[in-house]
């Protein structure tokens, strides 16, 4: 397992239980210094503050000082993903429905593999997204959230 797997699966049920939706798991940095920068939302909606981040800071590296599995130093910074907020789970779509996302499929859908388009909705159940492509006057496709492989919120029309 990758360390960003393995740091995603010892903190985000934490976090979900103090509010926060786990955005983004990003470490970088070589062997002699990592830096493992979380980007976290809050599930109530509200605008992610300052304090936000000093919490889920403390949580997480509490967390991560018990499990213990990464090694040598690194640093830990706690964020909010920001304008360009990345959409990689199903609540993501619905929580950002009506929204613009630039997107890229793992496998293309219709010739279709990099678009812009906004999301139409969302079947959680069958962890479908519908989005209507921007350039193609809004011609809606249908898309499985595993065939997403990257998307961004880029502005509310």
């Amino acid at each position: 397992m990758k360390l960003d797997e393995r740091v995603r699966e010892v903190i985000e049920a934490p976090l979900e239980s103090k509010g926060y939706d786990l955005v983004r798991v990003n470490i970088v940095g070589g062997k002699k210094r990592l830096a493992v920068i979380i980007d976290i939302d809050r599930l109530d909606e509200k605008n992610v503050t300052v304090d936000d981040c000093v919490e889920a800071n403390r949580l997480i590296s509490a967390i991560l000082d018990v499990e213990d599995f990464i090694n040598g130093a690194y640093t830990l910074e706690v964020g909010s993903p920001g304008e360009s907020r990345p959409l990689a789970k199903i609540r993501d779509f619905e929580r950002f429905c009506g929204h613009v996302a630039k997107m890229e499929l793992v496998n293309p859908v219709e010739g279709i593999k990099k678009f812009t388009g906004r999301v139409v909705g969302v079947d959680g159940r069958e962890s479908l997204v519908r989005v209507g492509i921007l350039e193609e006057d809004d011609r809606e496709i249908c898309l499985s959230i595993d065939n997403i492989k990257r998307a961004n919120v880029k502005r509310k029309f």
